[in-house]
């Protein structure tokens, strides 16, 4: 399917088939288009964390306010910001260019300075809200991927992050979750996905100036 035929087949899933599990193959892919998403300085400032666990997964299903999907579904995908933004994530992100690119550190000096500037100029709050968005593109990017392959999914934020926090142990590794992603493949009984998509259109969502 072409990238705009794969969005159109896309739907949120409310009844996945428990039955059907995601290959470790497509998993994958999925992860790696995780990685591939653009960041503001491509500081890749979050994790995500593949739950198939079934254990896990029930554990999860208060949390995430009884939603059946997290227990239907083949994965659970978490989607969590960084918590301690700050001067070392520049520094990781330096040695990394520098070891990926084979050329040395010090020529990203002037880099690092600006975005010592950039990091030093918010507050904490400030840095978490901006963490938060840079997880958001991933999930975009992963749902985006997840279609191309017809792969079923349901972005949620409709979770107890400090709940799904202490649950996976993310407090210690400084990891706050914003949202999940469950993923599998559509029930036959899901009715929403058998529904036209609702849609203001391009004449109502886009303002262009040519």
């Amino acid at each position: 399917m072409s990238i705009i035929e794969s969005l159109k087949w896309r739907s949120a899933i409310k009844q996945f088939d428990p039955e059907k599990k995601v290959s470790a193959e497509d998993l994958t892919a999925l992860l790696e288009a995780a990685d591939l998403a653009p960041t503001s300085g491509g500081f890749q400032t979050f994790k995500v964390i593949a739950i198939s666990n079934d254990q896990l997964k029930s554990e999860l299903l208060q949390a995430s306010y009884g939603q059946k999907q997290v227990v239907d579904c083949s994965h659970i995908l978490v989607f969590a910001y960084e918590t301690n933004i700050g001067e070392q994530t520049v520094l990781d992100y330096i040695k990394l260019a520098a070891e990926t690119r084979n050329h040395p550190e010090s020529e990203l000096d002037g880099y690092r300075d600006s975005m010592f500037g950039f990091i030093n100029s918010m507050d904490q709050t400030a840095r978490n809200t901006w963490g938060r968005s840079q997880t958001y593109i991933a999930l975009g990017m992963v749902m985006a991927a997840a279609a191309a392959l017809k792969i079923d999914s349901c972005p949620m934020e409709g979770l107890d992050p400090v709940a799904y926090q202490k649950l996976l142990g993310l407090e210690d590794k400084n990891l706050m979750p914003v949202a999940i992603l469950p993923i599998g493949y559509r029930s036959e009984e899901d009715y929403y996905s058998k529904l036209p998509k609702v849609r203001k259109g391009r004449e109502n969502l886009v303002i262009e100036f040519n």
